[in-house]
């Protein structure tokens, strides 16, 4: 399988310093490292976007491309950049949608080309995105560059305001491999097919996988979820279980992780990870957690 992959760095700042570290996409084995293996250039008219590519010629072109061994539909993107000297992580939890042989994250390259053989490849969920603003990328604030998809972001930032860890939900799509690898007017900037890396798709712990279709991923508190838990759980008359079971699990996990992506494996990938007292229960309690950790959560919007 193809995949056309894009970090890149918005810098809307003259005085602030910003280099590339790396990009490492566990699920493929794969770690890119600045000037060795990859580096920042600037293919677009806008010189303020920083965009990450094969370190090779001297071209200018959007991203880098990974050739597997086959196909694959949840990656980790994670690209660290130095910002005023310290580190700030980007991890893109990318879920790809569709059936072709080839995949990119580029929103632009969804869409059908008249009088061309490509028809129209973007999600339906994904069919009011504008690509200034929804494409994931990384920027020294928040306030930057804000996002229409914020409900699937989470931002961390230091005391300077300065984002030290963003990490987000994106979905992708698949598309003909030849719309990535056939030279013709507004594709004169893509990666070449011969500058691809090759990577073996592997197992990886945290990789986060969408359990529903529907209701949606979004960025949730694991308070809230545990107050909704809570609540369930008294009406069931089973306000015991949620103290000695549930409660001590969540409390672990979120001193780690405060927040989560709702309708999805992330949760539960986080409460194997990080706590011990899921680890020392019971099967059948480890059953009951997981049932009640993945429960479909629905976000209610009120106009």
């Amino acid at each position: 399988m193809l995949i056309h992959l894009t970090p890149s760095f918005f810098l809307d700042y003259s005085d602030v310093s910003v280099n590339l570290i790396d990009v490492q996409i566990p699920e493929l084995g794969l770690h890119l490292k600045n000037e060795k293996d990859i580096t920042v250039r600037f293919p677009a008219p806008n010189k303020r976007l920083h965009y990450v590519c094969r370190k090779k010629g001297r071209k200018a072109v959007y991203g880098i491309l990974l050739n597997t061994d086959k196909h694959v539909t949840d990656i980790t993107v994670i690209t660290r950049w130095a910002v005023q000297g310290d580190v700030s992580t980007h991890r893109v939890h990318m879920h790809i949608m569709g059936a072709d042989d080839a995949a990119t994250d580029v929103i632009h390259l969804w869409s059908g080309v008249f009088n061309t053989p490509f028809g129209d490849k973007a999600p339906g969920l994904t069919k009011n995105w504008v690509p200034a603003s929804c494409q994931p990328r990384l920027s020294v604030c928040a306030g930057d560059r804000p996002s229409e998809r914020e409900q699937a972001i989470w931002r961390l930032a230091d005391p300077a305001g300065i984002i030290r860890q963003q990490t987000e939900y994106y979905t992708a799509a698949t598309v003909e491999s030849e719309r990535l690898t056939t030279p013709w007017r507004d594709y004169d900037r893509l990666p070449a097919p011969e500058d691809a890396f090759d990577c073996t798709v592997r197992e990886y712990p945290d990789t986060l996988r969408v359990l529903y279709a529907y209701p949606g991923v979004t960025v949730c508190p694991i308070t809230e979820h545990e107050e909704l838990i809570e609540s369930d759980l008294t009406e069931e008359g089973k306000r015991d279980a949620f103290t000695a079971i549930i409660q001590p699990v969540l409390q672990e996990v979120r001193a780690v992780c405060p927040v989560f992506f709702t309708n999805t494996t992330n949760l539960m990938n986080s409460i194997r990870r990080f706590s011990t007292h899921f680890r020392a229960l019971s099967d059948a309690e480890k059953r009951f957690v997981e049932y009640q950790i993945n429960q479909p959560l629905f976000r209610v919007s009120v106009s």
